[in-house]
């Protein structure tokens, strides 16, 4: 079985590309596919360097209109930036769906890769979807019976039904969602694939502090500062 890695990327996010690199190609040589989501013609070139890309279907507006209800909340909850946010996050399971591999590792370019990943195919060779819990504590989204699941990290077998599913409720109904994941762990409430769900150290979020046993570290939100913090001064003394 072919195994590999996706990312994706649109403008917005194309300084995390080198820095995710670096970290993951310490210790990993697996195939990379990058997802375009809207990166310029010089990110492009750099990502064919280093793997294929994918180039999606494009829509002239993934994002269903939402009601007044939920855009105060969100935007009270999250602020204005989370708007920019949301189109990338919907567009998601279209690039799980494009994946060329068999078996595929998906990781946010806001990861740090600290390890080989072998161990996280294993988990996911016999299961139709592995995946970490989340652990934000705002819940005010899930039913209560839901468990919610963090989608930064997700080991799944190309054309799963679980995939099929995610993407045609993100594309139906995502104006009922924050984001993908949200998205995602209703999906998999509903349809109960086989599912492995992966400890803590495959997906460790950075609110959580050092943990020299975490094989992808997560910066999140607002802990994507820190990262561009270190490269800046990486910058300023070369």
């Amino acid at each position: 079985m072919m195994e590999g890695i996706l990312v994706a990327c649109d403008q917005n996010q194309e300084w995390l590309l080198p820095w995710w690199w670096d970290h993951y190609s310490k210790h990993n040589s697996y195939p990379v596919a990058f997802a375009d989501f809207g990166m310029s013609e010089t990110a492009l070139a750099w990502c064919r360097e280093r793997g294929q890309t994918i180039e999606l279907p494009t829509h002239d507006d993934p994002l269903r209109p939402l009601s007044s209800e939920n855009k105060e909340l969100w935007g009270t909850l999250f602020g204005e930036g989370i708007w920019s946010f949301r189109e990338p996050w919907i567009k998601k399971p279209l690039a799980f769906l494009h994946t060329p591999f068999p078996l595929s590792c998906w990781i946010d370019l806001d990861c740090e890769v600290r390890g080989n990943l072998a161990p996280l195919f294993s988990l996911g060779m016999e299961t139709e979807i592995a995946i970490a819990r989340d652990i934000a504590e705002d819940r005010s989204w899930n039913l209560p019976e839901e468990t919610a699941y963090n989608s930064g990290v997700v080991v799944f077998h190309q054309n799963s039904k679980i995939i099929r599913h995610w993407a045609e409720m993100a594309a139906n109904r995502n104006h009922q969602f924050l984001g993908d994941q949200e998205v995602l762990s209703r999906v998999i409430y509903l349809h109960q694939p086989s599912l492995v769900e992966l400890p803590q150290i495959y997906n460790w979020h950075k609110l959580h502090g050092a943990n020299p046993e975490a094989l992808i570290l997560h910066y999140a939100a607002s802990w994507k500062l820190e990262i561009l913090e270190t490269l800046t001064k990486k910058k300023s003394t070369e």
